[in-house]
C-alpha cells in the first residue's frame, strides 16, 4: 500500500456571501470572477512582490526530467493518506525550454515511456508571457496516430481533463502570469519546518472565466520562493485540491522540488509525482518541440540520446 504523509489543510474563514476567489501554485493556474472591492486585499503591494519573486524565480532556461507518477484512491488515517485501491504508475520523460525574444515564453514536451500500452503518448505545451495569449496544449495518442489540440468548450470557459490520467488538471500546469491575479498577504507560518509567507490570490476579470477553480492560498518558502503548499477552492468556496512541493534540492544551481503531491479532496484521489532524474540548463534543440518530434518516435529518439 502506498502511504503518503501530508498535513491536512487548516480551515480558512469563508469569504462571505458572493465571495468567489481564485488562486495559483508553482505548476498551477486557478481563478474566478470577483469585484476587486469585495476581495478586501491585505497589503497588496507586499503580496504582489512576493508573488513576483515566486513566479519569476530562476528555474533554469532548459530542463530534462525523468518522472514517475503514482495515482490512486486514498483513505485518510490521521495526517497520513494511504492508497485504498490499486495504484496506477506511469513514467515519462519531459523537456522544456525558455524561448521568445526575452526568453519569457516556454515550450515543453512530455512522453510516456511506461506502461508499454501507453508508450509514446505525448503532451506538448506552449506558454506565453504576453497578456491575453492563452497557453496552447496538444495530446498525441500513438494508437490513433493523431495529434489533438486540447481546447475548452468556449474561449471563456475552463479546459477539462488531466495530464496522463493523474490528478493534475491541464489548467494546473499552465504558466502563471503575474498580471492575471491580484494578491493578498495573510501572514506567515511554518510548513515542513520552512518559514513561509501566506498569500491569497484572486484572478482578474479577464482571467476568471477560464478556470474551474475559485480561490487559492499559497505557502511560499521565504528562502527559495517555491510554493511548498497550495490550497485550491472552487467557486462555492469548497476545498478541491491541495498541492505539496517536497524534497527540494539544488540541481545545477537551481532549487528543484523533486516531489509533487496532489490531493483531490473532491474525488478522494491523489497523485505523487517524483522526479527520478533532473538536468538543468543543458542544450536542447528546438526541433524536439516540433510536431514531428511528438509523432515520430524514431526522430525523437535520435535527438534525445545526448540529452539523457
Amino acid at each position: 500500500m502506498t502511504e503518503i504523509k501530508t498535513p491536512h489543510p487548516r480551515p480558512l474563514p469563508a469569504c462571505g456571501e458572493g465571495c468567489l476567489k481564485g488562486g495559483v501554485g508553482t505548476l498551477l493556474a486557478l481563478l474566478l470572477i470577483l469585484p476587486l472591492a469585495a476581495q478586501q486585499l491585505k497589503e497588496p503591494a507586499k503580496a504582489k512582490e512576493i508573488a513576483r519573486k515566486m513566479i519569476k524565480r530562476d528555474d533554469g532556461k532548459t530542463s530534462y526530467n525523468l518522472t514517475k507518477v503514482i495515482t490512486c484512491a486514498f483513505e485518510a488515517q490521521g495526517e497520513k493518506r494511504k492508497c485504498s485501491g490499486q495504484a496506477r504508475t506511469k513514467s515519462f520523460e519531459s523537456i522544456s525550454k525558455d524561448v521568445g525574444p526575452a526568453l519569457e515564453d516556454t515550450i515543453g514536451l512530455s512522453v510516456i515511456s511506461e506502461p508499454a500500452d501507453e508508450k509514446g503518448s505525448a503532451f506538448l505545451q506552449k506558454d506565453y508571457e504576453q497578456a491575453g495569449k492563452d497557453t496552447e496544449q496538444w495530446m498525441y495518442l500513438p494508437a490513433l496516430k493523431k495529434l489533438k489540440r486540447i481546447v475548452a468548450e468556449s474561449s471563456n470557459s475552463p479546459k477539462t481533463g488531466t495530464l496522463f490520467g493523474s490528478e493534475i488538471a491541464y489548467e494546473d500546469i499552465e504558466k502563471v502570469r503575474l498580471s492575471d491575479y491580484n494578491y493578498s498577504y495573510l501572514g506567515e507560518e511554518k510548513v515542513d519546518g520552512k518559514d513561509c509567507y501566506i498569500l491569497e490570490s484572486f484572478p482578474t476579470a479577464s482571467r476568471a472565466p477560464k478556470s474551474s477553480y475559485g480561490r487559492g492560498v499559497l505557502w511560499v518558502d521565504k528562502s527559495t520562493f517555491i510554493a511548498v503548499k497550495s490550497d485550491s477552492y472552487d467557486r462555492q468556496n469548497r476545498l478541491v485540491k491541495t498541492f505539496f512541493s517536497k524534497d527540494i534540492q539544488v540541481v545545477g544551481g537551481v532549487h528543484v522540488a523533486r516531489q509533487l503531491i496532489v490531493v483531490n479532496h473532491k474525488n478522494n484521489r491523489m497523485s505523487l509525482m517524483k522526479l527520478e532524474k533532473v538536468k538543468i540548463n543543458l542544450p536542447i534543440p528546438e526541433a524536439l518541440f516540433d510536431t514531428r518530434a511528438v509523432q515520430d518516435s524514431a526522430f525523437r529518439e535520435s535527438q534525445m540520446g545526448s540529452i539523457r
